[in-house]
């Protein structure tokens, strides 16, 4: 289980986001204060660090400045007050993940923590295990259905109703409900809804009987990925399951990326609103020029590389070289197996020579490589004006989660 550092001197504010910090499946460290919090950090070495902006004694950017000097690679996530946006665009020019304005909305909350979650899963090639809510009020198909889904590397919460289920879920993160329709106490089609309105960050499958064909519909009306008769069938519930964690983490990596992309047309507009670029032959504005690129390539949250055609590298910025842990000199089979932990998989050195040497024949072309289901690099030239006026190959790298074992 992955750990969290929260830092926050309210503490009616604290103890509401630690419990649905733990909810949403970390275990919580609490500090009242910087100083408490970087003395944490040092003793229990945490994965993420929130922390507020405003704080008595230490502040959240001295926190910040301490926690990158001890652990470059920790994740932080800043909680600011109205009117600290500025503030909070240069901290994640230094590194910080994401920042979150009070009053806190939990939704984006719960998206920053997954695109946390997601980093250190790439990073440390670790395989995240899903969490499936079963919800069935016979007790012997229920057991039988859970020793199966286990031995699929899948954690399984079993419920006996819909009351059951509603409060399981409401102390578990889950990722998948598989729940009967008809059951006592509560349906099916009315635990899900009140889950939906908890949060709507799961997938459904929902188990029929004869009859309750009408029941199925709506619920694939109010969300619903699929629907099972009974008897289950085990092999076809197992496809169902996979292709229901498929579709979510899609759906999870496009809120994802989305949120980058914000992120990083604010830092950029930060970035250019502070300095104009002069196009000049002179040495000395060549170098600021290039300076300023390299800023604006470290500044955007995705992995990104400068090569020249014969793949000797020129920059990696920094989300890249977190993630692989070096600064390569050229783009190899090593570099490519370091690759491997962000699920770039399906990539030859002939086939990506092959894309680079494309671009110098077509200039203003973009070459997209396909690694992975959901994993892909894509490839544009860009030039560095000066007297040389060399061209470079852009390469952003979009990996995935590992495959399962």
């Amino acid at each position: 289980m992955y750990k969290i550092l929260l830092i926050e001197d309210d503490e009616m504010a604290r103890k509401q986001l630690v419990k649905f910090i733990q909810k949403e499946g970390f275990e919580v460290l609490e500090a009242e204060d910087g100083c408490v919090g970087v003395s944490l950090f040092r003793s229990e070495k945490p994965h993420i660090v929130i922390t507020d902006m405003k704080m008595p004694g230490m502040s959240g950017i001295e926190v910040i400045q301490t926690v990158k000097q001890i652990s470059p690679d920790t994740d932080i996530i800043l909680i600011t007050a109205f009117g600290e946006t500025d503030v909070a665009i240069t901290a994640l020019r230094e590194g910080v993940l994401d920042y979150i304005k009070k009053p806190i909305d939990l939704r984006w909350l719960r998206t920053t923590l997954g695109r946390a979650k997601e980093r250190l899963v790439m990073r440390e090639g670790q395989i995240l295990q899903p969490v499936i809510l079963l919800v069935e009020d016979e007790e012997l198909p229920r057991k039988r259905l859970a020793r199966v889904l286990e031995k699929e590397k899948w954690k399984v919460i079993q419920a006996v109703d819909g009351e059951d289920a509603v409060k399981l879920f409401n102390l578990n993160k889950t990722d998948i409900v598989l729940t009967d329709i008809k059951m006592p106490k509560m349906n099916g089609l009315q635990a899900l809804h009140q889950m939906r309105v908890m949060n709507g960050d799961f997938e459904a499958i929902v188990f029929t009987g004869y009859g309750d064909e009408d029941s199925a519909i709506q619920a694939m009306r109010d969300g619903a990925i699929n629907f099972l008769k009974k008897p289950v069938d085990i092999e076809q519930l197992i496809v169902a399951i996979e292709k229901a964690l498929e579709h979510q983490h899609v759906d999870r990596a496009l809120k994802f990326r989305n949120r980058e992309l914000e992120l990083a047309r604010q830092i950029i507009a930060q970035i250019t609103a502070e300095q104009e670029v002069i196009i000049n032959l002179h040495q000395s504005v060549i170098k600021q020029t290039l300076d300023f690129a390299k800023k604006l390539l470290d500044a955007i949250p995705m992995s990104l590389l400068v090569m020249r055609q014969d793949l000797t590298i020129v920059y990696v910025n920094k989300s890249l070289s977190h993630i692989i842990g070096s600064s390569p000199e050229r783009v190899d089979v090593p570099l490519m197996e370091k690759m491997k932990n962000m699920g770039i998989k399906e990539l030859s050195m002939e086939q990506l020579t092959k894309k680079v040497n494309n671009l110098y024949e077509t200039p203003g072309s973009i070459e997209v490589i396909k690694t992975g289901d959901f994993s892909y690099l894509t490839l544009t030239l860009i030039k560095i004006v000066s007297e040389e006026r060399d061209s470079y190959v852009l390469m952003a790298v979009r990996g995935e989660r590992p495959d399962k074992a």
